[in-house]
């Protein structure tokens, strides 16, 4: 661990320090960057985001590169806050050579990030959900995953309609990305006549005992828990659930589709549901190669993000191919491609935002694997 943290730090540092006087003549190496949360509580989702663009640079680069140049990738620490995120993108955005962006991953990091890229016409590709981040002004970002308000919606109908629920309890994280999707949730769980109950909010990375906010969910009596967050707290909540005697079952989003929500939650979430935009097992142009590439490098299953991230990485790549080495050509790519073959299903961006359909996952026997029961 404490030589992962002094590598961690040194690619910091080299980072802080490699981007200040860059150069604006032409670049014998095609750059893109990727800004995520290397360290903190959720470290794992940036690890796996940047394996799996390191593996689609691997490609194309053992091939030659491209037009003759091998393309190199500059990471990022955004610590998963809002406030470094903004120092992170002013140093990508100093880097003339820089092509595109991606990340970053939590909502209220890329928020606070857009601006900067937006003022030179950088390209991103960004996996955050909060529906405000594709509002129109910042064109030249795009979201490969579901909006907050989509995939809500999406969990509101399942939750009605397929599991018969009608008296639901939400525990969010107080962030952007939680409030959005307890709003979006609670009005359409409404609208199709069900009723929200109570709704109890936490601090992610700081929130560690949530009985008291369990113990008013459990005296409401609820046949559903909705847990917007991510899956260090949602573990804890679950295991937290059994102790105060609320047996209710849970429902998540894409925020906890990883295998830390087994190794930390461990029986306590078993039989938990969540979204999911990737499994191994949903196959999917390219899907089975890059899951066995995948393994082969790192000795682990990809997760939702780690397709994600793969596939921003191919189209990037292509765009640059296509279009040329110039941030304007890689825009118009993104804007004009249609049913792009990535491993988590084919790429569209309308507006900016993919077009995609959601798979609910759950925790069976350890493993997290395909629900039974999935949307109509």
């Amino acid at each position: 661990m404490k030589i992962k943290n002094i590598a961690i730090g040194l690619l910091t540092l080299i980072l802080g320090t490699s981007l200040v006087g860059c150069s604006t003549k032409e670049s014998t190496e095609i750059i893109i960057g990727s800004a995520n949360p290397m360290t903190g509580d959720s470290a794992q989702f940036g690890a796996n985001k940047v394996n799996a663009i390191e593996l689609a640079l691997d490609e194309v680069n053992q091939k030659g590169g491209i037009n003759g140049k091998k393309v190199k990738l500059i990471v990022g620490d955004d610590t998963g806050n809002p406030k470094e995120a903004p120092n992170v993108a002013q140093k990508f955005v100093s880097n003339n050579n820089m092509l595109a962006v991606i990340g970053h991953w939590n909502s209220s990091a890329t928020l606070a990030a857009r601006g900067i890229y937006e003022s030179v016409g950088m390209p991103v590709i960004t996996d955050s959900v909060n529906e405000a981040i594709t509002d129109g002004t910042s064109p030249h970002l795009f979201r490969i995953s579901l909006t907050d308000t989509a995939q809500a919606k999406h969990l509101a109908s399942y939750a009605y309609n397929e599991l018969g629920k009608r008296k639901v309890a939400i525990i969010y994280t107080a962030n952007d990305f939680g409030t959005g999707l307890k709003n979006s949730f609670t009005k359409e769980f409404t609208k199709l006549g069900g009723k929200v109950v109570v709704a109890e909010t936490y601090f992610e990375g700081q929130s560690k005992d949530f009985s008291p906010q369990l113990t008013k969910i459990k005296n409401k009596k609820p046949d559903l828990l909705f847990a917007p967050g991510y899956y260090v707290e949602v573990a804890l909540i679950a295991q937290q659930a059994k102790s105060v005697g609320l047996d209710v079952e849970i429902l998540g989003t894409e925020g906890i589709s990883s295998d830390e929500l087994v190794k930390l939650g461990g029986k306590a979430v078993e039989g938990i549901k969540f979204t999911g935009f990737f499994h191994p097992d949903v196959e999917f142009s390219g899907t089975k190669e890059f899951v066995e590439a995948f393994k082969a490098k790192y000795g682990k299953e990809p997760d939702t993000y780690s397709a994600l991230a793969y596939d921003s990485a191919k189209i990037l790549l292509k765009a640059i191919e296509e279009n040329g080495e110039n941030r304007q050509g890689i825009k118009k790519y993104l804007e004009e491609v249609k049913d792009f073959p990535g491993v988590a299903g084919p790429i569209t961006f309308k507006d900016n935002d993919v077009t995609r359909g959601i798979i609910i996952l759950t925790v069976k026997d350890g493993k997290i694997v395909p629900a039974e029961v999935q949307p109509k």
